[in-house]
């Protein structure tokens, strides 16, 4: 029943989930390469600590959200493909499972966000030793062109904003599969 809707929902869930993915992953790399760039500036004998673990961790819980509704949208496309007995019940499962991404990256992306609008990377930096002033650090973020401000990167930009959209199809999808369950419980296809 509504096969073809769960095929449509199904892959724009999919679609949007491997956009979040792609995002996430690159702002990973992106982030590192920003840390990288800040210990090669460094004088040599000075010590660079960049701390943005807060935004970090939550991204990375964002990028395991992602990838889990990539995994279980294909998995759910190819039973759309080939339905050996689709049962109500096994319609219900995939449907909460695609609930249970929606709430893993709601409960993600709201933190992502707060992070993402209010905080900044924790920079701080020694010399032979000597604990260098915060208004140093933050001159020479300046005269590099770099900000501590996470909303200032336009990579984790595109982190608080796509995945948004893998949320709302994994919701979506999963209420067409809760659809399509009870159309099998209701005799109604």
């Amino acid at each position: 029943p509504l096969r073809l809707q769960r095929l449509g929902t199904l892959f724009l869930s999919f679609a949007f989930a491997v956009v979040g993915l792609g995002v996430s992953i690159n702002a990973r790399v992106k982030a590192n390469q920003a840390v990288n760039e800040v210990h090669d500036a460094a004088p040599k004998g000075a010590t660079v600590n960049v701390n943005t673990k807060d935004i970090s961790d939550v991204g990375s819980v964002v990028l395991a959200g992602c990838a889990l509704q990539v995994v279980l949208s294909a998995l759910f496309i190819v039973f759309v493909f080939f339905p050996r007995r689709t049962t109500a019940l096994f319609l219900r499962v995939q449907g909460w499972s695609l609930y249970f991404c929606g709430v893993w990256l709601l409960a993600t992306l709201i933190p992502f966000d707060v992070f993402y609008a209010t905080r900044q990377a924790q920079v701080s930096a020694t010399l032979d030793g000597i604990s260098v002033p915060a208004a140093e650090i933050q001159s020479i973020e300046q005269a590099l062109g770099l900000s501590p401000y996470y909303k200032d990167a336009s990579y984790l930009k595109l982190v608080a904003i796509l995945p948004w959209f893998a949320l709302l199809f994994a919701v979506i999808a999963g209420f067409v599969l809760q659809l399509a369950a009870g159309y099998i419980s209701f005799g109604d296809s």
